[in-house]
């Protein structure tokens, strides 16, 4: 009988959740689930690994983006599929998976059997651990904007909340930063924003990078270093539009490793939460190292599962040849 393991935030979760997952996986033949809650000190960490110890077959994470990032951090490379019940604000690595919203649809996608295979990013800040992250890890504004959003508020209005922090992010000088894309030469920018991108959409569906895919075996990097008030006004048609303009003082590249320093040290984020200060990032694509549920039929799971280990069989396993890196 295959086994789940459930990494849920009970604050983010509804207060039917565990209830609705615990009927869905009796009636397909699911055993023995393991229900994992996160804890304000460690957002699934230690209960990832925990059910990985276990010999789970699929493990699910639900709550906010943070969970999420979590879990897929533990799981990477592990070949065990991860479901997503996105209960977050922003819901970043769903809405760039076009994963259901709606909690009771999204249970049925993170049982079903449709796995695709997507790529994540190792980031190693300063001498730390190296970790993972699935969506976007960024400096400048854009840390600004998620360090001083009010919870309050984005727990009422949404993703509308950040658009309120803007103000004081604009506010900030820019940042002197060095980027080295793969084995190319330096670029010297003073940036007011750098993003590094395994997809492409921000909070409130923009889009700032949209050549980013999640299986293409590369990573983006956005660099944006306005200094006037034009250059503002073009980055802001760059991202309505989706155009690109010569003189919008925004850099665009592409490759399998990007080397960030910068002259002071600074907040950066990580899928939309603030982790931390650094000087230095080196940021790396993990090609095809996590497995994500994205839907199919879960009737018949129980069938489906081989018998050594317990991993989904191939029913539907999107397998995309990687581009080699390309460097703009």
């Amino acid at each position: 009988m295959p086994r789940c393991a459930v990494v849920f935030n009970p604050i983010k979760v509804s207060d039917t959740f565990r209830e609705t997952l615990q009927s869905r996986l009796t009636e397909q033949g699911w055993s023995d689930t393991i229900w994992l809650e996160t804890t304000e000190d460690d957002p699934g960490h230690t209960m990832t690994a925990h059910a990985l110890s276990a010999g789970v077959n699929r493990v699910i994470g639900a709550g906010g983006d943070g969970t999420v990032r979590v879990v897929a951090h533990e799981l990477a490379n592990s070949g065990i599929p991860m479901g997503i019940v996105a209960a977050g604000t922003a819901n970043l690595l769903a809405r760039n998976l076009e994963l259901p919203m709606a909690e009771a649809e999204a249970i049925e996608v993170a049982l079903g059997q449709q796995i695709r295979a997507i790529d994540l990013i190792q980031l190693t800040v300063d001498d730390r651990d190296p970790e993972h992250f699935a969506v976007m890890a960024g400096m400048g504004m854009d840390a600004v904007i998620m360090d001083e959003v009010d919870p309050g508020l984005k727990a009422k209005i949404g993703s509308a909340a950040y658009f309120l922090t803007i103000g004081k992010a604009m506010g900030r000088l820019p940042m002197k930063l060095h980027i080295r894309m793969d084995e190319h030469h330096r670029h010297r920018r003073r940036a007011m924003i750098c993003v590094i991108g395994n997809v492409g959409v921000l909070a409130g569906n923009i889009t700032l990078m949209p050549d980013a895919k999640p299986d293409d075996g590369v990573l983006d990097v956005y660099v944006a270093s306005p200094h006037r008030l034009t250059h503002w006004i073009r980055v802001f048609v760059r991202l309505l539009l989706r155009r690109r303009h010569s003189e919008d003082q925004v850099d665009q590249w592409r490759g399998r490793r990007v080397e960030v320093v910068l002259e002071e040290e600074d907040n950066y984020q990580l899928d939309g939460d603030v982790a931390g200060t650094c000087r230095r990032l080196v940021a790396e694509i993990a090609p095809g190292a996590l497995q994500v549920c994205v839907g199919g039929p879960a009737e018949t799971v129980g069938a489906q599962m081989g018998e050594d280990k317990g991993t989904a069989a191939p029913i539907r396993v999107a397998d995309q040849p990687h581009s080699e890196g390309e460097v703009a």
